[in-house]
């Protein structure tokens, strides 16, 4: 894991420089050009191993097999005179990424690179303007097991990166673009439609009690609800097939169960009655627990849970910014701190979650490119 870590600390170090930078200037820097560049910086430590990886993700060969065919396999449309690439099994946007890197001929280690971008570009955005705590966000990005999660669901969390980037728009009620914002994100990932429910929950103003109340029923009547939205998905011929599949099998993770209702507690006890944004990322972070009290009864829920469950790395600074006593932040942050390197040790470093170790290279796969 130290090639993820060293990573991770050189993309905080960047970020506490272009920061640290930017209050030394003593004013106010509104340029896009500058934070597009500042963000760029910051990421890069993360896209450059990304992009050089090979066969590192459960999923890398699917996508590495994709890029090549659409690079090298062209069909001639007798209706159009033109030569075009079959599109194949994913969804319209991420199709056109990689018909885009291969329209310039490049290697597979630039499409690699484009696509850890587009992940990684917007989570920095939101990173860089809503958390108190910039470097603790992207220390979570690695320690809670997102950064690693992509590398395998590099769509899903394409997806989900795109939803950060419309947390601004529910916050100041601008419906259009953050529907142009979920269109694009389901693009890379249909799951991401379901989406739109935040814009309705951030609105109904549902109270704390109420939402303690629907999350106990959801554990009590969890297999019924279950069983419900499995006969529902049986028919969609598209879901249909998982239900018959290794994804129908898998079991109630509980490591992620107990992480999201610490995290929901830990939110609610330190509740930000008075403030809309963190009311959104609280709101986000219950539809993780509601997800993940579900994963083992609904096919293919636990995607929710990663998907909801990034925001938290955003929450979780908030939560303990708005901590008055300043040796009870210090205390809860290192304990933050240190609980979630055990867990990224224990899941990343001992069980190789999303098949990321060990590390290689193009090069030292004597692959070239």
């Amino acid at each position: 894991m130290i090639i993820y870590w060293s990573a991770c600390f050189l993309s905080i170090a960047l970020t506490w420089l272009v920061t640290r930078s930017y209050s030394i200037k003593g004013h106010e820097i509104q340029g896009r050009v500058y934070w597009f560049i500042a963000i760029l910086l910051a990421a890069l430590p993360f896209i450059y191993i990304a992009a050089v990886r090979y066969n590192v993700g459960a999923d890398f060969q699917s996508y590495y097999k994709y890029y090549l065919r659409i690079l090298g396999g062209r069909r001639y449309n007798v209706f159009t005179g033109l030569f075009t690439r079959e599109r194949g099994q994913y969804e319209i946007l991420y199709y056109l990424a990689n018909l885009l890197i291969a329209s310039l001929k490049l290697s597979a280690p630039w499409m690699l690179g484009f696509t850890v971008i587009l992940f990684l570009m917007p989570v920095y955005k939101r990173i860089f303007d809503d958390s108190p705590y910039p470097c603790m966000s992207i220390y979570l990005l690695m320690a809670m097991g997102y950064y690693c999660y992509f590398l395998n669901g590099t769509r899903q969390m394409i997806g989900a990166a795109f939803l950060m980037l419309s947390i601004p728009f529910i916050e100041k009620k601008k419906f259009v673009p953050f529907l142009i914002l979920v269109l694009i994100a389901t693009g890379f990932h249909t799951t991401s439609i379901v989406f739109l429910a935040v814009y309705v929950i951030a609105y109904v103003n549902i109270s704390v009690k109420a939402i303690t109340v629907v999350t106990v029923i959801m554990f009590v009547f969890g297999n019924a609800f279950g069983s419900i939205a499995n006969n529902f998905l049986s028919g969609l011929e598209y879901y249909s097939g998982y239900l018959t599949s290794s994804y129908a099998q898998r079991g109630q993770g509980y490591i992620v169960l107990a992480i999201n209702i610490v995290l929901v507690a830990f939110a609610t006890i330190y509740y930000q009655k008075d403030n809309k944004l963190y009311q959104i990322y609280y709101d986000i972070q219950v539809l993780a627990l509601w997800a993940a009290a579900l994963t083992g009864k609904i096919v293919l829920v636990n995607r929710y849970t990663i998907t909801f469950g990034l925001f938290s790395i955003i929450l979780v600074p908030m939560t303990l910014s708005g901590i008055k006593d300043q040796h009870t932040r210090r205390i809860l942050g290192t304990a933050v701190i240190i609980l979630c390197f055990i867990y990224a040790t224990y899941t990343i470093g001992f069980q190789n979650s999303n098949t990321v170790l060990p590390y290689q290279t193009f090069w030292q796969a004597g692959i070239i490119q």
